[in-house]
């Protein structure tokens, strides 16, 4: 009976114990190869091997590098800097405004670039701190970071790599075949019965799928060059997925402008609507590569009545052929649709600096209150300070993340000081005393792969090696490491409180920031006079958008609220300043009727406004 029970537990568990054992070899294995190598602090490369163990073997080799620059740039930087002082005070200055400036230049960029700044900033005082507690092995510490690293790397990759699978790719396409489908269905319907309470649910269902598919590419396309290449095709797809939905969403207020009276009876709609669901079935079937030459008989009709949408309709169909073929047709992309598939794109500036000086103002009050007191333990406590405040800067909800991070930061150091205190103490060899904390280590991997502790598991195996510290001869009072531990998880628990009280940011503020700037955007645009800069402009708010659909989607109990808002934030910058003109072939004087027309224009102006108004005060109500 018990062993049919462990029989079944262990067929139910299997995919998380083989993870665990791949991450505890990955990181005995980065330990001994350090050791052999007589690195300084061998445990750093042990760590870094349970770091960079990533789902999918595109992201291992993308994090891995990146790590590995953000690591070296950051090591050359603590060297540097206190080969220059010794003074607690200068050492304060310098890493708080170095930290400020990593942590700032991160919140701009994205994915694994963002992370290669933020391990410049948390290495930058780790090594630093670490040099100043320890001025004879500076220079081993700085050097040794960078191999333990890099070693830590080259572990966790021959140990996990080849049994860590690649991303399917092809699934994406799948999933953009199949939303395109649904948004021409969405349009047939929109045009034979015009934009009902139906209507509006499938406008909203489709944007969250393809904000959804949006915030996946870089996750998928990571460690792929060739991915990357073909990155800007599922882009401009998306691209035009949103604009074709945007005119159709306005055309059902401006029929008036497309077709007179008598064409623009209930029986013509409900005909030119049959023709456009005949193209996403042919779509949803699969045959969009085979079908082309029919489709345009179709766009030809519809471009009969409605020029603008079939124009759009077609750049869609084009657009999805080129992804499933690769046919190329990218290359013969409008200078108009080579911005939006490339879309520039950054973050909030407001909110970059926000969080440049709560990392300034939190690692300068640290660093003061460590210089006036002499605070032996200071150093360590700016260390898990400068991690925190820097690695997870970019998270939606930082509060939760780190909240969750305090409580496994704080059962590692517990077991860690029990450890040092109880086992370690006999144990004389570097690698008996490495394989000691062999247990431990896979209880917090397996941790690691149950979606419900991973968090707080990962910086409990973390905080249970650092405050361990195997292979290091260094040999201190009880009292020190229990000072040391409590330091740690201090500074753990000092980030949290600058998140939540000093400048704080959680996904409420960063929507609202979102709203800001996308609203900002749409005052700007109709001012705006050079076509590249009015593109860039409407590119930038279709990623704020997506961005803000995606948050929403995560975090707002009233999100259908916000993705109406983005949708009309959409059909806003499509109509406003003339922008059909510049993405379609119509007339001059067609392209200035409309954009100047209140019709759609307005009515999407005033949508969002209502809307995000709606919003605000919603949320004035319910805080939470």
């Amino acid at each position: 009976m018990i062993l049919t029970m462990i029989s079944k537990w262990l067929r139910h568990h299997r995919q998380q114990l083989l993870f665990a054992l791949r991450g505890t070899a990955a990181a005995l294995s980065g330990y001994l190869m350090a050791l052999a190598l007589h690195l300084e602090c061998p445990y750093w490369a042990a760590m870094t091997a349970l770091i960079v163990i990533q789902p999918t073997r595109g992201l291992l080799f993308e994090k891995s590098l990146y790590r590995l620059v953000g690591t070296a740039t950051g090591a050359l930087a603590g060297l540097l800097l206190l080969s220059t002082t010794q003074s607690p005070w200068l050492l304060t200055i310098a890493l708080s405004m170095w930290i400020g400036c990593c942590v700032g230049i991160g919140n701009l960029l994205f994915s694994m670039r963002s992370y290669a700044c933020m391990m410049a900033g948390m290495t930058c005082t780790i090594v630093a701190m670490s040099g100043f507690l320890n001025p004879p092995h500076l220079y081993g510490i700085a050097f040794g970071r960078i191999a333990d690293v890099l070693v830590g790397i080259i572990a966790a990759t021959l140990v996990t790599a080849l049994s860590t699978p690649r991303q399917s790719r092809d699934e994406v396409a799948n999933q953009l075949e199949r939303i395109t489908a649904q948004t021409v269905h969405w349009l047939a319907y929109v045009l034979g019965n015009g934009r009902d309470h139906d209507a509006m649910d499938l406008e909203q269902d489709l944007l969250i799928e393809i904000a959804d598919i949006d915030g996946q590419l870089d996750r998928i396309g990571a460690g792929s060059l060739r991915f990357k290449k073909h990155k800007r095709r599922y882009q401009h797809l998306i691209a035009m997925q949103l604009t074709l939905m945007t005119f159709g969403r306005n055309v059902t207020t401006s029929f008036h402008h497309d077709i007179n009276a008598e064409q623009g009876d209930s029986h013509w709609r409900s005909r030119l609507g049959q023709h456009v669901q005949q193209v996403a079935d042919k779509i949803s079937q699969g045959q969009t590569i085979h079908c082309l030459e029919e489709m345009k008989t179709t766009v030809e009709e519809i471009k009969e009545k409605v020029p603008r949408v079939a124009t759009r309709l077609d750049d869609v169909v084009k657009a999805l052929h080129d992804v499933l073929s690769h046919s190329g047709y990218i290359h013969a992309m409008r200078p108009a649709d080579l911005c939006s598939a490339r879309r520039r794109v950054c973050r909030n500036g407001y909110e970059s600096l926000r969080a440049a000086l709560r990392a300034t103002l939190a690692i300068g009050v640290v660093g003061l209150v460590w210089t006036l007191f002499d605070w032996r333990q200071g150093p360590m406590m700016l260390m898990a300070m400068s991690i925190m405040l820097s690695i997870f800067s970019t998270k939606e909800h930082p509060v939760s993340f780190v909240g969750q991070i305090f409580i496994g930061a704080s059962i590692g150091s517990a077991l860690a000081v029990a450890y040092r205190l109880f086992i370690l103490p006999d144990i004389h060899q570097a690698v008996i005393a490495g394989l000691a904390l062999t247990p431990m280590i896979f209880l917090g991997t397996y941790a690691m792969s149950c979606r419900r502790t991973a968090i707080g598991a990962t910086d409990a195996t973390l905080f249970f090696i650092f405050i361990c510290q195997p292979g290091t001869p260094v040999t201190v009072v009880p009292a020190e490491i229990i000072l040391a531990a409590a330091a740690m998880v201090s500074g753990v628990g000092s980030a949290w409180l600058s998140y939540r009280f000093l400048l704080p940011i959680n996904p409420l503020l960063r929507l609202r920031a979102l709203l800001q700037a996308t609203n900002h955007d749409l005052d700007v645009l109709p001012k705006t006079l050079e076509p590249h800069r009015c593109q860039r402009l409407q590119a930038r708010i279709h990623h704020r958008v997506i961005r803000m659909v995606v948050l929403a989607n995560q975090y707002d109990r009233n999100h259908r609220v916000l993705v109406e808002a983005g949708l009309a934030a959409l059909a806003a910058s499509t109509c406003l300043h003339g922008q059909l003109h510049a993405n379609d072939h119509i007339s001059n004087q067609e392209a200035a009727n409309f954009a100047s027309s209140p019709t759609p224009r307005d009515e999407a102006l005033a949508l969002f406004h209502t809307t995000t108004s709606q919003w605000m005060k919603w949320h004035q109500l319910n805080p939470s």
